[in-house]
């Protein structure tokens, strides 16, 4: 049995009419990252990350599962909500990105665990 150790809960805001949240600092590195999906969230996610606030943000991929395939960008499917879903962060800065503008905020949250 595996266990996550202490976790620190982090709330991030997709205000009405945007495709990409505010900068997020979740002041350092972690062993696991899990992403909060809201109930009434819709289109594709994608995380974007960065090693600095104020930095270049650059999305998520996957690292290729053999040498010869290309590492794909991690999409968070339109079809999942109201659920945690675990991404491959370890950077300190982050956002996150909708492929479809919401008609109201969606609060989003991040969990993160050292171990």
């Amino acid at each position: 049995m595996s266990t996550i150790g202490p976790v620190k809960p982090f709330a991030v805001t997709m205000t009405c009419g945007a495709t990409l949240t505010s900068a997020f600092d979740l002041g350092g590195s972690y062993g696991k990252v899990m992403l909060g999906i809201p109930t009434n969230a819709s289109g594709s996610f994608y995380v974007q990350a960065s090693d600095a606030i104020d930095g270049t943000f650059r999305r998520l991929y996957h690292a290729a599962d053999v040498d010869t395939a290309t590492p794909t960008v991690l999409i968070i499917n339109s079809s999942v909500s109201n659920c945690y879903v675990g991404i491959p962060m370890s950077a300190q800065f982050g956002k996150i990105e909708m492929s479809t503008a919401p008609s109201f905020a969606l609060g989003f949250k991040v969990i993160c665990s050292t171990n």
